[in-house]
């Protein structure tokens, strides 16, 4: 397996099925999480009472800090026997999917509902003077004035699900070379998976062998590392820009 171009190598053994793999996934989790975090988000930020808010918020970071290991048992004896019920998958990005989502969720509901929060009351205030109802005023006012803190908690969401390894080892499947396809119920893998799973080969075998796989294996590594590096980055920026726009 190699990470670079080689023409002389069949495009099924490169690195490209991976990336693929692992974007589709992650971007697969993270919409799953956007959808039920950002309006939960909303709901905190704009129209919860105390009461509730003190029932959600403990119970996100509680989430944030479950193990991995520990989400993907859940995941492998609970989410697979249903996805497997009702949709014919079994170990497949379908159930990586919903497990990944889950754990991104504190993410994506407080970083939103912060950055929805930061938005002045006097904006509020003037919309509903003009007529505006509290939905309007969320719809129309709110949640464009926050949209850098809720893109900012999607590549974050995005971040962590990409550079998750455990739980999706235990629920997506090995397949050697994941296939390029949008099917959601096909086997697949994902690169920090991969590497997961191929890291105790490098050690044994032919030295030829060993050495490729070790190159392969810090290569997937480079890569993995540079996709969430640039996510990092592009969070900081917008972080930056949300400071300069509030100051």
């Amino acid at each position: 397996m190699k990470f670079y171009y080689d023409p002389d190598m069949p495009s099924e053994y490169g690195m490209i099925p991976y990336i693929f793999s692992t974007l589709y996934v992650g971007v697969g989790a993270t919409a799953l999480a956007l959808a039920i975090g950002l309006p939960t988000a909303i709901y905190l930020a704009e129209f919860s009472g105390q009461r509730i808010r003190n029932i959600i918020k403990p119970s996100m970071e509680t989430l944030s800090g479950m193990p991995s290991v520990v989400m993907g048992v859940i995941a492998f004896f609970y989410i697979v026997p249903i996805v497997f019920a009702f949709f014919g998958g079994l170990l497949c990005p379908l159930t990586a999917w919903v497990i990944l989502a889950v754990m991104s969720l504190p993410f994506v509901v407080s970083i939103s509902e912060d950055a929805l929060k930061a938005v002045p009351n006097s904006y509020r205030e003037a919309s509903q003077g003009l007529g505006a109802t509290k939905w309007q005023t969320s719809l129309h006012v709110v949640i464009p004035e926050a949209k850098s803190g809720i893109l900012a908690a999607i590549l974050l969401s995005l971040a962590s699900v990409l550079g998750e390894t455990m739980a999706v080892w235990m629920i997506i499947g090995t397949v050697n070379t994941p296939p390029i396809t949008l099917n959601p119920l096909v086997p697949s893998n994902v690169i920090s998976s991969m590497i997961a799973t191929y890291i105790y080969g490098s050690e044994g075998g032919p030295a030829s062998y060993a050495a490729q796989l070790q190159q392969s294996l810090y290569g997937a590594g480079l890569i993995l590392l540079a996709i969430i590096g640039t996510l990092n980055i592009a969070v900081a920026m917008l972080a930056r820009n949300r400071s300069t726009r509030g100051a």
